[in-house]
């Protein structure tokens, strides 16, 4: 029973991801042009972060790693996004 509930969690966690993949692939077609050079950039590493996500789901990697990790990137990208700005 508790293998199913894993699993139906897991299936919302991926449609999710999936949902927001999609709003930025929309949101790149609607504010960059395709001939740009950095639309296809962000298309790119959208596409490479998918794959990954998708090979990460295949693989029966310790949660407890995963989990750290997952933290260490959630606190770089706020780092990035919201003390970085302060130096300019």
């Amino acid at each position: 029973m508790e293998k199913d509930s894993d699993l139906e969690e897991a299936w919302e966690y991926y449609k999710k991801i999936n949902e927001s993949l999609n709003g930025l692939f929309e949101i790149l077609n609607m504010s960059i042009d395709k001939d740009n050079i950095f639309y296809q950039c962000a298309i790119d590493n959208l596409e490479n972060l998918k794959e990954v996500i998708i090979d990460l789901m295949k693989k029966d990697y310790d949660s407890k790693e995963i989990q750290r990790k997952l933290r260490d990137l959630e606190f770089e990208m706020k780092k990035s996004l919201f003390f970085e700005k302060e130096k300019e």
